[in-house]
């Protein structure tokens, strides 16, 4: 009897954790944190490789994104960027991200400063930049 009741307690965490899982994509092997992921894109855009950053953007917002390119990839030189998680909903699938980053529009050498609030969806496993501001 006791063999059963461990089997079913077993099975019952299980079930358990699996629906977690579901609902928790964190919980999954392989997740990448919302705000690695946005470090990684801020990156890319700081060193000019637009075509990795591209690849971090949800495709209803590429066309915004190529031209943010367009009209940036000549002057924008970031210096530097900071990113800090806001807030993650609670099912786990829609991050606000605060990127802080420091840059210079040339000719002009005077740094600046700005602050964007990014939302960032999970879409089949990967986190996701939705929209302006880029």
């Amino acid at each position: 009897m006791k063999i059963k009741l461990a089997g079913v307690m077993v099975l019952g965490w299980g079930l358990v954790f699996l629906s977690g899982c579901a609902k928790a994509p964190h919980l999954r092997p392989g997740y990448e944190a919302p705000e690695e992921v946005a470090l990684g894109y801020h990156e890319a855009v700081r060193w000019q490789d637009y075509d990795e950053a591209r690849a971090n953007v949800m495709p209803s917002a590429q066309a915004a994104f190529d031209r943010f390119v367009a009209d940036n990839s000549k002057n924008l030189n970031i210096i530097d960027i900071d990113v800090q998680l806001l807030d993650l909903a609670e099912d786990g699938y829609v991050a606000h991200i605060k990127v802080k980053r420091s840059y210079f529009m040339t000719p002009s050498v005077n740094q600046q400063e700005q602050e964007l609030l990014q939302t960032w969806k999970l879409m089949n496993g990967k986190w996701l930049l939705s929209g302006p501001p880029f």
